[in-house]
């Protein structure tokens, strides 16, 4: 196959990829869920930030997915072996609005195909391993930094409002604080998972400008969260009650993370974070989760293998015509 069509071929899925992952994207759910703000208002900043975040801190993250996983060559059937099997779960799970780990996916049809070519040795586990720590421990800061912060706001702050007005007070001054750390966590989390999209593409060292696929990855993210991100936004958003203070609380420790996990080269699961986080506020509350908890879950499982599986049996007729 020409070299054009391959690249051609690369960019419509890396779209296609991207559009699926902000369909999935949930990072904007705390807003939602809390009634910040209205889901078009809400929409129209994820687009802005997403354009932005894609272009300005896209890059480290897609360098370490593109280029440190696979111990040996990589070569152009791969890159749309792992590039279609991420689209097809990212898309099922997505129409099903339920939040997945767009990483998860990329990792595991990278291990699924690495490991057909190459074996054991086929992928660099050193790294992957790394990752996982880093998968491991998000989840769980995110859960212990919610239940604490919550326990503080409440502490601090509650014995100290006198009436309703006061009450209200309080709520407007943290959806302000609330609408600051979501665009810094919606900026963050499109440097991070643009990397799903073009990071297998920049590893096969085709001469793509890389700020110009960036740009369209974000155009990309945007465009799949505005036409279908509402679903996996309003399942996320209502796990348990939201109000601005406590939506703040959830969403602190995940800016941090996700910013100075992107800024490391680190690809990191946005989806966990938040859903561990909003579980930390429900106990440090005593309030109860929404009910179908063990379905996202179960999802979250099944990522790793079903994307190795998917990119197993999809490579070979790829490979045919490639």
């Amino acid at each position: 196959m020409a070299l054009e069509i391959i690249i051609i071929l690369f960019v419509i899925i890396s779209i296609i990829i991207s559009f699926g992952i902000g369909a999935n994207d949930e990072t904007m759910a705390t807003v939602y869920g809390s009634k910040t703000i209205k889901m078009k208002e809400l929409l129209i900043l994820a687009t802005i930030l997403s354009i932005l975040g894609a272009v300005l801190l896209g890059s480290a993250v897609s360098k370490t997915v593109g280029k440190d996983l696979f111990s040996f060559e990589i070569e152009y059937s791969m890159v749309l072996t792992v590039l279609i099997s991420t689209a097809i779960w990212l898309i099922l799970s997505s129409a099903f609005g339920l939040p997945i780990s767009t990483t998860h996916a990329t990792i595991g049809a990278i291990i699924g195909v690495g490991i057909l070519l190459g074996g054991p040795i086929g992928v660099n586990w050193p790294k992957i391993l790394e990752m996982g720590m880093w998968w491991l421990l998000s989840p769980i800061i995110g859960y212990f930094v919610t239940y604490y912060a919550y326990k503080l706001i409440h502490k601090t702050l509650t014995p100290k409002l006198t009436g309703f007005k006061s009450y209200e007070r309080s709520e407007k001054f943290f959806s302000y604080m609330l609408l600051a750390v979501i665009c810094w966590t919606a900026f963050s989390r499109a440097g991070n998972d643009c990397s799903n999209a073009v990071g297998i593409v920049i590893g096969v060292g085709i001469a793509v400008d890389l700020n110009i696929l960036l740009f369209i990855t974000g155009l990309s993210l945007a465009s799949g969260l505005v036409i279908l991100g509402r679903g996996v936004i309003k399942s996320v958003g209502t796990i348990t009650e939201l109000h601005p203070s406590t939506a703040f609380a959830a969403q602190i420790p995940i800016a941090v993370i996700l910013f100075f996990g992107t800024i490391l080269g680190i690809p990191l699961s946005g989806s966990h974070m938040l859903v561990a986080s909003l579980v930390g506020l429900a106990k440090a509350r005593r309030a109860p989760t929404r009910k179908g908890m063990w379905k996202i879950v179960s999802v979250w499982l099944l990522t790793f293998p079903i994307a190795a599986i998917l990119s197993i049996i999809l490579y070979f007729p790829i490979n045919y015509f490639i």
